[in-house]
């Protein structure tokens, strides 16, 4: 069975995010710490960083953050373990490395980015993690749409238009997850055939 220690959450920091956004990061936060898992996050104490963090302490759960030292004054004080780097692929690797499993809230650019990454990485097989991505009220609807224009363009593989677990709010992701970690151990796992890719 597939180990769940700590799953790693991707989400904005913007001291501006609405209120329907930190409500949806704080149920994430309340809801992995209820399960016994971890929370790995990008450290800081605002936006739905915060709230998420926050929530998970307040349910008794465990949280790690990695920093940029860049961004060390809005680091958040009560987390259990911060890890502070100086650029931000130390920061992207120390947070991938940590998670048993990949949750995606609304962000901005740095969220997509990570998002984009932890992607490339389960379509080459370089993990088989699972990536969940909380579409709340359509947020992620845009990106949806962009990867079935893709695939429709044959620039993705039609089998990878299910990489990401899309769920509509906190409780669908964590209840992802859990069907993951109840999952039996797959056979040996294949290696990513770049001649498979190649002919399209």
């Amino acid at each position: 069975m597939p180990n769940v220690r700590a799953v790693t959450v991707y989400a904005g920091s913007s001291t501006s995010a609405t209120g329907e956004h930190l409500q949806l990061a704080r149920a994430l936060g309340d809801g992995i710490a209820r399960q016994g898992w971890a929370v790995v996050y990008g450290g800081a104490n605002i936006g739905l960083m915060g709230a998420l963090a926050d929530a998970a302490l307040d349910a008794g759960g465990r949280v790690e953050g990695v920093i940029l030292d860049t961004f060390a004054r809005v680091a958040h004080a009560a987390i259990h373990d911060l890890v502070t780097v100086g650029d931000m692929r130390s920061r992207k690797a120390g947070l991938a490395h940590r998670g048993d499993a990949y949750v995606v809230l609304p962000g901005g650019y740095g969220t997509l980015e990570e998002l984009s990454e932890i992607l490339v990485e389960r379509q080459l097989v370089l993990h088989r993690k699972p990536l969940v991505l909380v579409n709340h009220q359509g947020f992620w609807d845009p990106l949806l749409a962009l990867v079935d224009r893709m695939a429709d363009a044959s620039l993705v593989k039609e089998k990878n238009r299910t990489l990401m677990t899309v769920v509509p709010d906190a409780a669908g992701a964590v209840e992802a997850i859990l069907r993951f970690a109840n999952a039996p151990e797959p056979d040996d796992p294949s290696l990513y055939d770049v001649d498979d890719e190649l002919r399209g």
